[in-house]
């Protein structure tokens, strides 16, 4: 199966080994991370293509869409048969090859770390272990406390002009996983039917939608 870039498929992996200890930063590193919360407060809607590579050999591209807050849509292209869709309240994630729906509680998922109408690594439970920086690129490390076992997101940016270009996930089995952002439009009026799912089954069973909070 495809691994869905955005972590959907880490969270049943077993603990992630590398230390979880918090960087202590300066006053730099932390205009750094006010200036990362900024920029995502500042956004409104992304529009982009994304182009995913895995380190096990696997790789996709597709479009990426987001509407804030807690609304989001990945379309991977064939021969990928997939589509995931935040509605505001589950990270769904559909197989149309298999037929399958999964639903994914959208707050216990890092894909929502995106999606927050106000972000701070502070409220979202995050840890920063390590921030570096090489010319024209700012990385930025990060795992969350609650939730050791999706392992290490790395969040990188350029830095003129400030924008969100790759992040890459080491999980708990090692594999590295990275996705660069490209065409990426801000703050563009989108479609809230992007963002809406139907479920393609004419029948549903009970339990196939988990009830809403």
């Amino acid at each position: 199966m495809l691994k869905i870039f955005l972590f959907v498929l880490c969270l049943s992996l077993p603990a992630f080994a590398e230390s979880t200890a918090e960087k202590a930063l300066t006053e730099e590193q932390q205009k750094i991370i006010e200036k990362i919360e900024a920029y995502f407060n500042g956004i409104r809607t992304i529009k982009s293509t994304f182009y995913q590579v895995s380190d096990n050999g696997g790789s996709a591209q597709g479009n990426f869409y987001v509407l804030k807050p807690n609304r989001m849509r990945l379309e991977y292209q064939p021969p990928h048969q997939i589509e995931v869709v935040a509605d505001g309240y589950y990270l769904i994630f559909h197989d149309k090859k298999l037929e399958q729906v999964t639903y994914l509680d959208l707050d216990e998922n890092p894909a929502a770390m995106m999606l927050k109408e106000n972000f701070s690594f502070k409220k979202e439970n995050l840890t920063i272990t390590d921030i570096s920086s090489e010319p024209g690129i700012i990385s930025v490390d990060v795992i969350k406390k609650d939730q050791p076992s999706i392992g290490k997101i790395t969040l990188m940016f350029k830095e003129k002009p400030f924008s969100l270009k790759q992040w890459q996930v080491t999980d708990a089995q090692q594999i590295t996983t990275l996705v660069t952002l490209d065409n990426m439009e801000t703050n563009l009026s989108l479609d809230n039917q992007l963002f809406k799912f139907k479920d393609p089954k004419k029948k549903r069973r009970p339990g196939d939608i988990p009830s809403r909070k």
